[in-house]
């Protein structure tokens, strides 16, 4: 959030996902999924298309696509997303929020990587077929279906360890994790979290700069947030919204 504290921002962005898994409960562990035949595979021959490889600029900060090493692995922060701006990813395939795919900022497209939520041991493969996040300290954005096979939908965030396994075949469909079989429905309620602040003045800065905001005290921090809405995809909306209004770092996680 420019022209604010920095300091205050900073520890907002830090112990958001901390923040709201504290409220959700803590961490829980759970399965491993993994997927069989049918899912998303390494293709024995790459087909990459050479656009996907050129230099891109998002925000004033430039990044060079490559492929790295079988195995390549590095962590971070995965958020989740369940809009495009139009109906296409960056790779030119359909966008199914509940398949089990990702964006990327570097990796080339499309490729298959392995997804462990560190926050509760779950493990996924998913097709990679998509650019972001391009948010500071977040390394992927899953796809809704891989948010909630992971564990990830309801907190919004995780830490995660992402492993590069190959090249997928290209245009190839991607299975849907249900919404049925995440045991969420379009009743659940969500609310759009825009930041958490140790200063109240800092939140209800926040607070003032978009219609609607509230603020609730949480485990000593001042949570800033709009809602609660119905159903994933309006809350969604009102997060693209936020994110528009420049708060980038908004997430969604279930009401209390």
């Amino acid at each position: 959030m420019s022209g604010r504290n920095g300091s205050d921002i900073a520890l907002a962005v830090r112990l958001s996902p901390l923040v709201l898994l504290a409220i959700l409960g803590g961490c829980v562990s759970g399965p491993r999924y993994s997927v069989g035949p049918g899912g998303p595979q390494v293709a024995s021959s790459p087909q990459y298309n050479s656009g996907n490889f050129r230099p891109y600029t998002v925000r004033g900060k430039t990044y060079y696509p490559d492929i790295p090493d079988k195995g390549y692995t590095e962590t971070g922060v995965a958020s989740w997303y369940a809009e495009e701006s139009g109906t296409r990813t960056a790779d030119g395939e359909v966008f199914n929020p509940d398949g089990l795919s990702a964006a990327h900022k570097t990796f080339p497209l499309p490729s298959i990587v392995e997804v462990t939520n560190l926050d509760n041991g779950r493990t996924l493969q998913v097709r990679v077929n998509d650019r972001g996040p391009f948010v500071d300290g977040r390394v992927m954005d899953l796809s809704r279906g891989a948010a909630k096979a992971l564990g990830v939908y309801a907190s919004g965030t995780a830490r995660v360890r992402i492993k590069w396994l190959g090249p997928a075949d290209r245009m190839t469909a991607t299975p849907a994790y249900t919404a049925s079989a995440a045991g969420e429905g379009d009743d659940a309620r969500y609310i759009v979290q825009l930041g958490a602040f140790s200063q109240k003045d800092n939140a209800e800065r926040a607070q003032d700069r978009i219609d609607a905001a509230r603020i609730d005290k949480r485990g000593g921090l001042y949570v800033v947030y709009l809602g609660p809405f119905k159903g994933a995809s309006v809350a969604e909306g009102h997060r693209q919204a936020a994110i528009d209004a420049g708060f980038r770092d908004a997430i969604l996680a279930h009401a209390d």
